[in-house]
């Protein structure tokens, strides 16, 4: 098996690293653009970017119609803004929204046509891209290092994953002092989503991984012991700091490091799901996981109970992983967030057309299991 490790994205890391932004900044561009949601501005953090920015002589301007799930429409609209204004940098400024926002709207800036055209194929960038830095307000996606961009075209209900190199970032900030103010709910959401990036993988392989397999026992330890300690203390900046570094790590080629096999097929149903309910994408992880897990269950029972024992100390790891939920306030399910039983056919439909690396997966993930999934966690 060949691995291939890429990291193009220069990371700054640590609490009071966005006092670097300013520098990084004029080095890439001398008009850039903030790619935010309005909620940026009212906790006063945007006020402060923009001040970075101006006492390094950079010019700046707030894109800040981002919304969860981040919309085709809104990417294209963001996209033309750049082409008229001739933006040379873009910031993303927030979480995983923000940033998947902040790539596609450069990579769609390149040329005339929509996102969508990008959607499911390595299509070259038109002309020039705008560099990009992404700055994390929370701890959850890892989008700042890697070339990913989940896009939803509300008008199908497609969530579908974008790849393409021209979208890594030229530089991450990533500053633990920014998670501090994310209310619990998010916090929580975040560390879900981590843990889920690095359990999906874990889950994935038959033989051992070993250099694999302990990395990535290592970062879900960090996650579970150091989310609930947010959660208590939202200023611990020590738990900050250490689930940011979780989250980083989790979806950069570091988490690649000796090895990988599989998908996030469990990802691939939440895209499906929360492309018709708008459901937080933590959220829903933490609704589909159990299930996702027992259905793996007969063919991963020997890595489940890796997982219980090497993460929880524990003998059954899903029970584990149960009880965990339920510690940060995430034993969810989906008819908590209105997601009726009776679409479990549609939205099988819809994983399996806009996630085809659902193939990945260990045991067969067909319309009728992906349903059942669905069905078992609502």
């Amino acid at each position: 098996m060949i691995t291939v490790i890429s990291l193009p994205t220069r990371l700054v890391f640590g609490p009071g690293s966005l006092d670097r932004l300013g520098d990084e900044a004029k080095q890439l561009g001398q008009k850039a653009m903030i790619v935010t949601y309005p909620d940026i501005r009212k906790v006063g953090l945007l006020d402060t970017v923009m001040n970075k920015l101006k006492e390094k002589g950079v010019d700046s301007a707030v894109y800040e119609e981002v919304q969860p799930n981040p919309r085709s429409s809104m990417v294209d609209k963001g996209a033309g803004i750049v082409r008229e204004s001739e933006i040379e940098l873009i910031i993303g400024l927030g979480g995983g929204s923000a940033m998947d926002a902040a790539k596609a709207i450069a990579l769609a800036s390149s040329g005339s046509d929509s996102i969508l055209n990008y959607i499911g194929k390595m299509v070259q960038a038109k002309g020039p891209v705008p560099a990009l830095i992404q700055v994390p307000t929370m701890a959850g996606t890892g989008s700042e290092m890697n070339s990913v961009a989940v896009i939803t075209n509300w008008e199908t209900h497609e969530k579908s994953v974008l790849f393409n190199s021209a979208i890594s970032a030229r530089v991450a900030i990533v500053d633990p002092e920014l998670t501090i103010t994310v209310p619990k709910n998010q916090t929580a959401s975040g560390g879900v989503d981590t843990f889920s990036h690095l359990v999906e993988y874990y889950l994935m392989p038959e033989a051992p991984i070993p250099m694999n397999d302990a990395i990535r026992e290592a970062i879900i330890r960090m996650v579970v012991k150091y989310l609930p300690k947010a959660l208590a203390k939202p200023d611990d900046i020590e738990a900050r700091t250490q689930l940011s570094w979780a989250s980083t790590i989790a979806m950069s080629s570091l988490a690649q490091l000796g090895g990988t096999a599989g998908a996030m097929t469990c990802h691939g149903i939440e895209h499906a799901v929360s492309g018709y309910y708008d459901v937080a994408h933590g959220a829903g992880l933490a609704a589909l996981l159990p299930a996702w897990m027992r259905h793996i269950l007969p063919v991963r029972k020997e890595r489940l109970d890796m997982l219980g024992a090497n993460v929880f100390g524990k003998k059954d790891g899903i029970a584990a992983t149960e009880e965990w939920f339920k510690e940060v306030g995430m034993n969810v399910r989906l008819k908590d967030f209105g997601c009726d039983p009776e679409l479990a056919d549609e939205i099988a439909d819809n994983a399996l057309r806009t996630f085809p690396q659902v193939g990945a997966h260990p045991r067969p993930l067909d319309k009728e299991a992906i349903a059942q999934i669905y069905r078992d966690s609502c």
